[in-house]
């Protein structure tokens, strides 16, 4: 009984492998920044000030966001939400300023948020497609080296069973 819940306690305890992936990468990519504002918008849907859902999301981000997220919420601890958005560097640094402007006129973060989150999504379909259109010049050699032979072979195979029987 001891060793059973000992085990199941250490699988609940080990973080989920998309996180460890997530923190082994050495940049932080599209996907790690439309995690930052997703959890953002979570913790504002929860009811959370915009400077507590920030700080809130840390732990679950990618290193490098994450010591920007510190870096602007100790800056928003000293000088305001406002100046303290304004500070980051980095990746999120274009987030973190559409923010900081919706925090100085009093607007709404989530339209915000869900902006920039479709603004990355449109990137990386954009991307995706550009790699799409590359495919079919990648797949010209393997189709001819690999499946034209076969081809010929089963087109002409009959035929030169044909001329073969004939000649014994």
């Amino acid at each position: 009984m001891i060793p059973a819940l000992g085990l199941a306690l250490l699988i609940l305890s080990t973080p989920s492998w998309r996180l460890v992936r997530r923190r082994r990468r050495a940049h932080p990519t599209a996907d790690d920044l439309i995690v930052l504002a997703t959890l953002v918008s979570l913790g504002l849907d929860a009811g959370m000030t915009p400077g507590a859902a920030i700080a809130w999301t840390r732990p679950y981000l990618h290193p490098a966001l994450a010591g920007g997220v510190t870096a602007v919420t100790r800056r928003a601890h000293l000088d305001g939400l406002a100046v303290g958005l304004r500070s980051a560097v980095g990746v999120a640094s274009d987030l973190f300023a559409s923010l900081a402007r919706a925090v100085e006129t009093g607007a709404a973060l989530a339209p915000v948020l869900d902006a920039y989150q479709e603004g990355l999504a449109a990137d990386a379909r954009a991307q995706a497609e550009a790699r799409l259109r590359r495919l079919p010049v990648k797949l010209v050699f393997p189709l001819a080296l690999l499946m034209l032979p076969g081809l010929v072979l089963m087109v002409s195979g009959p035929a030169l069973i044909d001329v073969f029987g004939r000649l014994t």
